[in-house]
């Protein structure tokens, strides 16, 4: 079973993009109504631009974390050379 972990970490992947496609399809895309102003409409496209880039840091940070806690996992459990 040295591959669970890594099986994990994907498996965790995978639910992170269902879930962000979720959020963004039920949260992002119907914030509104297009408002007819430029000023609004640039406040509700930049919103919009920060909302997915939330999702996408979101979805690194994880995958980093999970990531460094396999490879310190491994590292500490790894057998050392004798001199």
């Amino acid at each position: 079973m040295k591959l669970f972990p890594l099986l994990m970490i994907e498996f965790v992947a995978f639910l992170l993009i269902i879930l962000e496609t979720y959020v963004f399809f039920t949260l992002v895309v119907p914030l509104g109504p297009i408002p007819h102003t430029l000023t609004d409409y640039t406040t509700l496209a930049l919103l919009k631009m920060f909302l997915i880039l939330v999702l996408g840091a979101l979805w690194f940070i994880v995958l980093d974390g999970l990531t460094r806690l396999y490879v310190r996992s491994r590292v500490r459990s790894a057998p050392r050379p004798s001199s």
